[in-house]
């Protein structure tokens, strides 16, 4: 089933108390929002995914950061979410993956408490398991 760009408008009251206006913001809800709005993005804009080893292609070098970051800083549910990644086949099931993680993380409740909570690390400059592989410097791609 297709989850277009319009799904996220439901998250729109997260973006206008998280997201900032530059950066990534001082607090770990302001993190995941925008994490979480950098992955969404550049999907419907770009057709960029966080992890381009697998099947779905994508030319955006610091995605993979957010979803690391997001896997080591969020909640124990968001791991295999992500990890769905090596299973997307399709356009759809990528978009499905977006919208488990945004269902998952964009709780009011949950950024209320994490809001309370200090940034930790950098979205942008988070190792992990998801990574980008330039094709053109790549000689298994």
């Amino acid at each position: 089933m297709s989850v277009n760009w319009g799904y996220f408008d439901k998250f729109e009251w997260a973006n206008e108390k998280y997201l900032p206006r530059w950066g990534e913001g001082e607090t770990k809800a302001t993190q995941i929002v925008t994490a979480i709005s950098q992955l969404v993005y550049r999907w419907y804009n770009d057709g960029d995914v966080f992890d381009n080893s697998y099947l779905l292609d994508g030319w955006c070098d610091y995605l993979p950061s957010c979803a690391n970051w997001l896997e080591q800083h969020t909640t124990d549910e968001v791991s295999p979410i992500l990890h769905r990644i090596s299973e997307c086949y399709t356009d759809e099931d990528y978009e499905e993956l977006l919208k488990n993680l945004a269902d998952t993380l964009l709780d009011e409740d949950y950024l209320e408490e994490q809001n309370k909570l200090k940034k930790e690390g950098n979205i942008r400059d988070c190792k992990g398991s998801f990574e980008y592989v330039d094709p053109y410097e790549s000689e298994d791609w």
